[in-house]
C-alpha cells in the first residue's frame, strides 16, 4: 500500500509478444515498398556489354567512291587505333565496337586528314554510319 504523497510506479511487462502487431506488419511493408521501387533503377542498368558498329564511304568530291584511303578509328578511353582501307567501293565498317566507349574517326587519303567525326558513348544508335568526302587534288 503506497504511503501518503507517493504515486504508483507502473510496472513493465515483460514479453516476447510485440505490443502492437501492427507496427510489426506495417514495417515488412514499407520495407517490401522501398525493394519493389529499387526495382525500375534496377532493370536500367546494363546487364551485358553493348556492342556497336561503324560504317561508311569514302568519296571524292565528285561523288566518286575512293578505294585504299586510310579510315582510322580511335577508343578516347584505351587510346586504341584501329585502321580500314576502304574498298572498290570506297565502303569501310567497324564491327563490335564497346558502346560504353567515346571514338574518334577520320580518313587520311594521300597525305592529307580529313575532320573528325566524334561518336559518343550516349548516342543511342548501334549502328552508326558516318560518310566522308575528301579532296583528292
Amino acid at each position: 500500500m503506497p504511503l501518503m504523497g507517493q504515486a504508483i510506479m507502473p510496472t513493465i511487462m515483460r514479453t516476447t509478444e510485440p505490443q502492437h502487431p501492427w507496427i510489426a506488419i506495417a514495417a515488412v511493408c514499407v520495407g517490401a515498398c522501398l525493394m519493389l521501387g529499387a526495382l525500375p533503377v534496377a532493370a536500367q542498368m546494363p546487364t551485358q556489354a553493348t556492342v556497336r558498329t561503324l560504317t561508311g564511304t569514302v568519296t571524292d568530291t565528285s561523288h566518286e567512291p575512293i578505294r585504299g584511303a586510310i579510315v582510322e578509328l580511335r577508343n578516347e578511353g584505351s587510346h586504341s587505333l584501329v585502321t580500314f582501307i576502304t574498298e572498290a567501293n570506297g565502303n569501310y565498317t567497324f564491327k563490335r565496337l564497346d558502346g560504353n566507349a567515346d571514338y574518334v574517326v577520320w580518313v587520311v587519303f594521300r597525305g592529307k586528314q580529313s575532320p573528325t567525326h566524334t561518336i559518343s558513348k550516349f548516342d543511342s544508335h548501334m549502328a552508326k554510319v558516318i560518310d566522308f568526302t575528301v579532296r583528292t587534288y
